[in-house]
């Protein structure tokens, strides 16, 4: 079963959470199965997902007018996620391909890091 937990952030030009509100989520933990989604206290049931792969440039400058460079990422596709979770930033999140996930808080990047639990 794999964890992921808050690794680091960027904040995005603009966002409207600040460095203060976006430090409060580092390494909190985040549990996804194939059906719910936990984080911070909160739990997203009856979850569909919809995976696609995007240009990582292209996705992030249509979808969240940012770029690779901005979030310090070298891949050059993502793994982008759709869901019916109305948590903040769970609508729509991407995965890199060493596995750790971007999820857009409130403009902010979040990255989480997976961690093997046993």
């Amino acid at each position: 079963r794999v964890l992921w937990t808050v690794s680091g952030y960027v904040v995005g030009k603009d966002s409207t959470w600040g460095e203060q509100d976006a430090k409060a989520l580092l390494f909190k933990p985040l549990d996804i199965n194939d059906t719910e989604f936990t984080f911070d206290g909160q739990v997203c049931k009856n979850v569909n997902f919809q995976q696609e792969t995007a240009h990582a440039a292209e996705y992030l400058s249509s979808a969240w007018q940012s770029t690779p460079q901005t979030l310090g990422i070298e891949d050059q596709e993502l793994q982008v996620f759709k869901t019916n979770c109305a948590l903040p930033g769970f609508q729509e999140y991407m995965r890199l391909g060493d596995g750790r996930l971007i999820v857009p808080m409130h403009g902010v990047f979040f990255f989480f890091k997976p961690a093997v639990t046993r």
